[in-house]
């Protein structure tokens, strides 16, 4: 991988090339230089553009899941296209730089990779104030979500990271509850013994008396049908990639928190690009975030719809109320959080969903 900058033309004939009197050829001269100088540069553009910079995008995703085919690679296509031949963005899935999810943020700081994907909740004490999206009752859909994470984010409310570059942001589908038992309300989680994924879906299930039990995504399938778990907290997508559904019969669709996750470049690299470069990258953030809320939210209806066509699953739409009781009996949580980011962020964040389902 290489990081350095583009070759400059470097022609000083206006240095070197200078005659005096004799003749009456100055202005022969002046327009000779003038044209040698324009040829120069000209060729000197097209020879740094030769061969496209690769960008490395790093993933620990298998390269045939619906992300990397249907949301990167499009998304990675439509930056190469516009990037004038100056670099050309080259995703390597499946784990091919570094496996570990823990070690996303050390491949692009270090280097590695000239960019990934990063998700905070792994690394909390770096990006602290990401801990609000993935408090329960908040975000109700990824499309909600992630545009009030990126506007936070670019008011700066979510502090800033010198040594990587975000250049953009996004958000999961809300986790849900999948079970082999009807859940239909806040207090039907009592004594069940629930998957979670970190310690927010822990304390969250811990307040409503229900039983936490940290189990990876690939593992949560067998240990349902084996009867040591009585349901998961994933979302819809990866209920349908780890085949959660197969072994449940019940959906309770009651928001549960939003995994955040960041688009990150190498600081070297971003500061590598062309000014056109950087402005493309900037763009391309844009467009990422906006492609985002409609992907993750189109799988997770198609996701649901085929559930509910199976006619072996019934899906319960959590009410207002049962969605205010789950934020009153998570208030310590919501308290603790609040205490651990910037002051107001909460309800900034919970502002900015307000205004998205009122369509302002």
């Amino acid at each position: 991988m290489s990081t350095t900058s583009p070759p400059r033309c470097t022609d000083r004939t206006d240095d070197k090339l200078n005659p005096k009197g004799g003749l009456g050829m100055g202005n022969h001269w002046t327009n000779m230089i003038a044209a040698f100088a324009f040829g120069g540069a000209a060729i000197a553009t097209t020879a740094a553009y030769a061969e496209p910079k690769e960008l490395s995008f790093a993933t620990y995703i298998p390269a045939s899941s619906s992300f990397i085919v249907d949301d990167l690679v499009p998304w990675t296509e439509w930056v190469n296209e516009r990037a004038n031949g100056e670099f050309k963005i080259k995703v390597y899935a499946g784990g091919t730089l570094s496996r570990d999810p823990n070690q996303q943020d050390k491949l692009v700081k270090d280097g590695i990779a000239d960019m990934v994907a990063i998700v905070p909740g792994r690394s909390p004490g770096e990006y602290p104030n990401y801990a609000i999206f993935e408090l329960p009752g908040f975000a109700r859909s990824a499309a909600e979500g992630t545009q009030a994470a990126w506007e936070l984010y670019k008011e700066g409310k979510l502090g800033q990271h010198d040594q990587i570059q975000i250049v953009s942001m996004w958000m999961a589908e809300p986790g849900i509850l999948f079970s082999s038992k009807p859940v239909e309300s806040v207090a039907d989680f009592e004594n069940k013994r629930v998957r979670v994924a970190g310690g927010t879906q822990t304390d969250t299930m811990l307040a409503l008396g229900a039983i936490p039990q940290p189990v990876k995504a690939s593992e949560v399938a067998e240990a349902i049908s084996r009867g040591m778990l009585d349901g998961a907290l994933v979302d819809w997508t990866v209920a349908d990639t780890f085949r959660v559904h197969e072994v449940t019969n019940h959906v309770y669709n009651i928001p549960m928190g939003s995994l955040p996750f960041l688009l990150a470049m190498n600081v070297d690299t971003y500061a590598s690009l062309s000014d056109e470069g950087k402005a493309l990258i900037d763009e391309a953030g844009e467009e990422w975030m906006r492609r985002q809320g409609p992907f993750f939210g189109e799988e997770g209806k198609e996701v649901r719809a085929k559930l509910e066509a199976s006619g072996k699953h019934t899906v319960v739409d959590a009410t207002e109320e049962q969605i205010q009781l789950l934020l009153e009996k998570t208030k310590a949580l919501r308290e603790d959080v609040a205490s651990r980011v910037e002051p107001g962020l909460i309800e900034a964040y919970d502002e900015k969903l307000q205004k998205f389902r009122a369509g302002s």
